[in-house]
């Protein structure tokens, strides 16, 4: 049994899986971080699913090459579709997605989702939309954290359902509530290429010919957060 590398962004999910919980990893491609999961003894059961046929054919195949059959059940699912109620999921992964997906995913498959799992998410792009349906669905962020993996930085966010004390504004849905507490390196450097590259849009649509007046204000009204954001510093 070949021990299963993960990559620095599978290996901050995993970080956030606490031990004996019952996983389900939904598009879960080729089942790496259910196989470390268990691998490492820190769980006895998880859901690979996914929509693909061949990533979970070949999900099928590494986790029974790594004699991980017995801990690791793969499902053909679109999205939340392949929770059973018999699984008694207590958390649920979905990562390396759009978070324009993973909020539809959320949002679609919530009848298969009781209510008391931990929900484990790291969108690579729309961030914000995945806080947003956090948020309008009473779940509370509890963790998060940013980093860098091969030339591309990634958000994981931990939430439950429990509604936060304080709603979140319109910063906390944009940059994250605990982030704008943490303000890393990465953090305070994102908001920078966030500015520079709000910037440079601008710039452009003040140069375009065509009337780009509603496009423009939406462009300001961005900046100004992230300038606004980075005037904490």
């Amino acid at each position: 049994m070949a021990s299963i590398h993960l990559s620095k962004r599978l290996q901050a999910i995993a970080d956030y899986v606490d031990a004996g919980e019952r996983v389900a990893d939904i598009g879960t491609d080729h089942a790496f971080l259910p196989m470390a999961l268990a691998q490492a003894g820190k769980i006895d059961f998880a859901l690979a699913a996914d929509v693909g046929v061949g990533p979970l054919n070949i999900a099928k195949q590494n986790i029974a090459e790594n004699g991980l059959s017995d801990k690791i059940t793969t499902r053909l699912a679109d999205g939340l579709e392949g929770i059973k109620p018999e699984d008694s999921i207590s958390t649920v992964v979905i990562a390396g997605m759009g978070g324009e997906l993973i909020a539809k995913i959320l949002e679609r498959g919530s009848d298969h989702l009781d209510g008391t799992e931990t929900l484990v998410l790291s969108p690579h792009r729309d961030v914000p939309m995945v806080r947003q349906w956090l948020s309008t669905n009473d779940y509370g962020i509890v963790a998060e954290t940013m980093l860098e993996d091969e030339g591309h930085v990634y958000t994981v966010m931990v939430a439950g359902r429990t509604k936060p004390d304080v709603p979140y504004t319109k910063a906390d849905i944009e940059f994250g509530p605990i982030l704008r507490k943490q303000r890393s390196a990465i953090f305070i450097s994102e908001l920078h290429r966030q500015q520079q590259a709000l910037t440079r849009t601008l710039a452009g649509l003040q140069s375009a010919q065509s009337n780009q007046d509603s496009k423009m204000a939406a462009v300001k009204a961005e900046l100004k957060l992230v300038e606004e954001e980075l005037a904490h510093d």
